[in-house]
């Protein structure tokens, strides 16, 4: 009797083997990789002689830094709880962009701007690139000068020169008076008979052509982008 239940036994055993054998091994659902993000930067190094007056906030150097996001595609919608830093400093969220204008050190800038973009259950990504140069206006300074007479407007840049936009206009009419596209020169004139009297004038030349680098990567969607446009500013009072 024991010898035919160890029978049975050995033949129901082997009964549920070959039933499990027959049957696939349960398989985990591998993770799906995070949707791709568009990423556009834009980078202004902004140099302000003076702003919004001919002696209010003297010599302002800046980094004006945009970042826009968007889930698979340029045409996605806004991720909006992201942290996002350049410099080390967050930049704030405001109508679908994140933005922030650093101040800096006159004597100290950067070369570069490290970008560094924390998304809701995605890897981290840092993005390091150079800033191709500063633009700077030379001259006019802030101050009081005298219709009447021929303006020069003089600029330099810190490490490759590119044509620029010169613009000039009353500020208190917001009429503008002088324009010049891509001005290969480091130098250009306001003649006397453009120059309104008795008025703040601003003037401000940008670099005609944006320095643009495309980001590859898995974490990024087709299309996403650095772009960084150096420009220079002065306010200035005529007689």
């Amino acid at each position: 009797m024991r010898a035919k239940n160890s029978m049975l036994s050995a033949l129901f055993l082997l009964a549920i083997v070959g039933l499990c054998s027959g049957q696939e091994a349960p398989t985990q659902d591998t993770p799906k990789p995070p949707e791709p993000l568009f990423v556009r930067v834009t980078v202004y190094p902004t140099a302000s002689l003076s702003r919004y007056d001919y002696n209010n906030d003297i010599d302002i150097y800046e980094v004006r830094v945009y970042v826009e996001l968007r889930r698979g595609s340029q045409e996605g919608e806004a991720v909006a709880d992201a942290r996002v830093t350049a410099l080390a400093q967050k930049l704030d969220y405001q109508n679908d962009l994140y933005e922030k204008r650093i101040i800096l050190e006159k004597d100290d800038l950067p070369a570069e701007v490290e970008v560094e973009i924390a998304a809701r259950n995605r890897p981290v990504i840092r993005e390091k690139f150079p800033l191709s140069s500063w633009l700077v206006l030379k001259d006019p300074r802030p101050a009081v000068v005298e219709a009447g007479k021929d303006l020069p407007v003089r600029w330099r840049f810190s490490r490759f020169s590119a044509p620029v936009d010169v613009r000039a206009y009353d500020f208190k009419t917001g009429k503008e008076f002088f324009r010049r596209d891509h001005e290969a020169d480091t130098e250009t004139l306001v003649s006397a008979a453009d120059l309104p009297a008795s008025t703040i004038v601003r003037i401000y030349i940008i670099q005609s052509w944006l320095y643009k680098r495309f980001l590859a990567g898995d974490a990024y969607a087709r299309g996403s982008e650095v772009n960084v446009i150096p420009w220079s500013q002065v306010f200035i009072r005529t007689k």
